[in-house]
């Protein structure tokens, strides 16, 4: 094998696969990185046997062939050659990197035992849209996702396609993101699904949609994979094993006491607040006694205590409630809209944050019980 590449295309694809590279120490070969040549392609792939990623890059194939070395080392090398265009050429048992003034010998491994990656079988079923709504609605719901050996049905982003709109969902238990978008928005040969996309899967999909930044993504799942075609990058991962909790049960349709205020301001009172928040992380939402202002307090007896106060407008009873603070940051932060609405029934359950404007948001989060 022989590759002549750009230096830039290639830190490119290597950015792209890294976050899929393995980390066993009982299977060493997953730390490395598959070099190879399919067709006109030149590919870059990285697996850690439950999540693969595959890049194709631009370059000129001298001789078509396939190499396998450690991941971070070539990411190294290549990350700081001072060059334009470098060389990689396999001999033997090493692979070459050659540029005009650096030459390097990476011993390589029999490719032969690196993993083969699975493809989707069948490929009819299939969501496209484009890679900005996409990548919105990842971002908006993968907050409230949390990794979780005991309940591994709840590590990962639910995608359920329903009723002609395609709902992202996520949760840790403590608060939850949901997402709808339009098939208006999208082509879809699926109308019915409901599939849980593992959370490292949902940050390296986020991740690779943030570099690509415009184009399309297309989505296909099969019974228990899902694979994300974005560009000239492949991502195959297994789905979660489980049923999504029905979270439908406990967001609140119709909430008897909200409050609306400005969603800079409050997110400025949350910062303010978190200094002197405790170990617990919580601050408190205060209505006070005309219903016009909202304090929002925190305390620690080893630092000191904070109130801020900001206007709302009240609707319904007066009430105090307790948050940890990242969570109502979280909830502030995947709005765009200027007003903020908070709607709860009682204290111990579950609130409502939400605007107007975006009804296609949802975030909900657990207050902590006073």
């Amino acid at each position: 094998m022989k590759l002549i590449i750009l230096k830039t295309n290639l830190v490119e694809g290597l950015n792209a696969v890294e976050g899929s590279v393995g980390s066993d120490t009982n299977l060493p070969i997953l730390k490395n990185v598959f070099l190879g040549t399919e067709g006109n392609n030149i590919i870059i792939t990285s697996t850690n046997l439950e999540l693969a990623i595959k890049r194709i890059v631009s370059g000129k194939i001298i001789e078509a062939g396939v190499a396998t070395v450690p991941f971070q080392v070539l990411s190294s090398i290549i990350k700081n050659l001072n060059t334009e265009r470098v060389t990689l050429e396999e001999k033997g048992n090493n692979l070459t990197i050659i540029t005009d003034n650096y030459e390097a010998s990476v011993l390589a491994q029999d490719p032969k035992d690196f993993p083969i990656i699975p493809g989707i079988q069948n490929k009819k079923n299939s969501i496209k849209t484009g890679v900005e709504p996409l990548k919105e609605a990842l971002s908006n719901v993968i907050v409230a996702a949390q990794f979780s050996d005991i309940r591994p049905e709840i590590s990962g982003v639910l995608v359920n396609l329903s009723g002609g709109k395609i709902t992202l969902v996520a949760t840790d238990s403590f608060r939850l993101a949901e997402v709808t978008i339009n098939f208006n928005q999208t082509q879809s040969s699926l109308k019915e699904a409901a599939v849980i996309i593992p959370l490292k899967t949902g940050t390296e999909v986020l991740r690779i949609l943030n570099a690509e930044k415009e184009g399309n993504a297309e989505i296909f799942i099969d019974q228990n994979q899902v694979l994300f075609e974005i560009g000239n990058n492949y991502v195959i991962s297994r789905l979660v094993d489980g049923k999504f909790p029905d979270y439908q049960a406990i967001v609140p349709r119709e909430t008897k006491n909200e409050i609306s205020f400005n969603r800079e301001e409050m997110m400025n009172a949350v910062k303010l607040a978190k200094v002197f928040a405790g170990r617990a992380n919580d601050v408190s939402l205060v209505v006070g006694d005309n219903g016009k202002f909202l304090e929002v307090c925190s305390s620690d007896a080893s630092l000191g205590e904070n109130r801020y106060r900001l206007p709302v407008k009240l609707r319904g009873s007066k009430f105090k409630i307790s948050f940890n603070w990242r969570y109502l940051m979280d909830g502030l932060k995947i709005y765009k809209g200027e007003e903020i609405v908070l709607g709860m029934n009682d204290p111990d359950r579950a609130v409502v944050l939400k605007n107007p404007n975006e009804p296609f948001l949802l975030y909900i989060a657990m207050p902590i019980k006073s």
